[in-house]
């Protein structure tokens, strides 16, 4: 009999900030197209204390390369934005079995 649990191993990324400053973020979720890529992060805690009070913001971003180095960047159009953010917001919802709370929807 197999007692081995499954643990959950978060995908860490490591972007450095217009300042030099190092931020870790977990990639939630990643959604490729034909042109592009783009990712679902949030940022990172491992600290118990920072995990319970983090209030975990899904930030969507573009992936983009330049210099064959790939960077994040925002996306810029509204419609573009939207489409795929809530595309990556549903595949997070269902790798994640939780419910997207939108403040929107409160008019």
């Amino acid at each position: 009999m197999d007692n081995e649990k499954d643990f959950y191993e978060p995908d860490i990324l490591s972007v450095t900030d217009d300042d030099g400053n190092e931020i870790m973020f977990e990639l939630l979720e990643r959604y490729e197209t034909e042109d592009s890529t783009y990712v679902a992060i949030t940022e990172f805690h491992d600290d118990a204390e920072e995990i319970v009070d983090a209030d975990y913001e899904v930030i969507i971003l573009k992936v983009l390369e330049e210099d064959g180095e790939e960077f994040l960047a925002e996306i810029q159009d509204e419609n573009e934005y939207e489409e795929i953010s809530e595309i990556l917001m549903s595949k997070i919802e269902e790798k994640f079995d939780v419910e997207y709370f939108d403040p929107t929807d409160e008019q």
